[in-house]
């Protein structure tokens, strides 16, 4: 294992090179197992397992699941793609392009990398980068919005949005998901501290991400229609809850994405970063006070007013 002073000394290098890099620039890691595209929105979207490098020096994980999110690394390419047409902005997006074999960066690190000093130090990369988006989100916005890009493969082809809660936890009453217990565990933290809306209703009200997703023709749970999401679904992992730190001014969620009708092909890719373009612009301009572009509406008055946005970003002509 390599000792911390060299780790130290990497991860500062990384970050002295990303400064010097202008948004869509890409920065690696060692042997360009991690990048990282650099951004200019409130927007960060990781991607923990959707690489397919496979290197023969390093052994395949002996536990955990070795399966890849297959399509998510175009998937999240596509969606920082009509953003930027939509924007003219960047979102940041971090890639880890090891085989979920050979490295989950969505575990913790013993369970991750399974003892291997080279695939920990991606690791450490990984999260080193995700780290540096948000806080440079933060600077230039105030809050960071982060999604962890996931597909999943249930039989419901709805999208899944996880928010640290399972499954059991959202079937709970709403006067107790209300309470600082659940609060305090969900990714929403931060907008439930600065919004007059309820933890509930940010969670499965009409001005929930899932309502707003499924406004936009795709299917989503928690949401109005579907607020108790039906087994098997996946209630956030630890990329999400690492980084989502409520007094750092991270919030965010992760997303499984299903394969038919979105992930499968370019088309639908495409379909599904149309849908979520104007899904974004107007959550964040409900929730967090400015649109995906990081400017305020017109019409908005504070961070949290109730006002609807007075228009979205335009999506690409298809």
């Amino acid at each position: 294992m390599k000792p911390l002073p060299f780790l130290l000394a990497t991860l500062m290098a990384v970050t002295v090179l990303a400064e010097d890099v202008t948004p869509g620039g890409s920065i690696f890691g060692q042997r360009q197992f991690i990048e990282y595209v650099k951004g200019d929105l409130p927007l960060v979207i990781a991607v923990p397992h959707g690489g397919r490098l496979q290197p023969g020096d390093i052994p395949d994980r002996a536990t955990g699941v070795r399966d890849i999110d297959a399509n998510t690394q175009e998937l999240a390419r596509t969606i920082a793609e009509v953003i930027h047409e939509g924007t003219r902005g960047q979102a940041h997006l971090v890639i880890c392009h090891l085989h979920r074999s050979k490295l989950d960066v969505n575990r913790e690190l013993a369970e991750a990398a399974q003892g291997n000093a080279l695939v920990e130090q991606a690791w450490r990369e990984h999260h080193e980068f995700i780290e540096q988006a948000c806080a440079t989100a933060v600077k230039q916005h105030g809050v960071a919005f982060l999604i962890d890009l996931h597909g999943h493969g249930h039989a419901d082809p709805r999208v899944e949005l996880g928010y640290l809660h399972n499954a059991l936890a959202l079937a709970d009453c709403d006067e107790a998901l209300n309470e600082a217990t659940y609060v305090h565990a969900s990714s929403l933290r931060w907008i439930v501290e600065h919004s007059p809306l309820s933890h509930v209703e940010l969670l499965r009200g009409p001005r929930s991400f899932g309502a707003m997703l499924e406004a936009n023709g795709f299917p989503a749970t928690p949401s109005p229609r579907m607020p108790v999401p039906t087994e098997p679904f996946f209630r956030g992992g630890y990329t999400v809850q690492r980084h989502c730190v409520a007094s750092r001014n991270i919030t965010g969620l992760q997303i499984e994405a299903n394969r038919p009708r979105l992930r499968d092909t370019a088309e639908n890719r495409l379909k599904f970063a149309r849908a979520l373009l104007p899904t974004l612009q107007t959550y964040f301009t409900a929730h967090l006070g400015f649109g995906i572009d990081g400017r305020k509406p017109a019409a908005t008055v504070g961070p949290m007013a109730n006002s609807q946005p007075e228009g979205t970003v335009p999506v690409p002509a298809q």
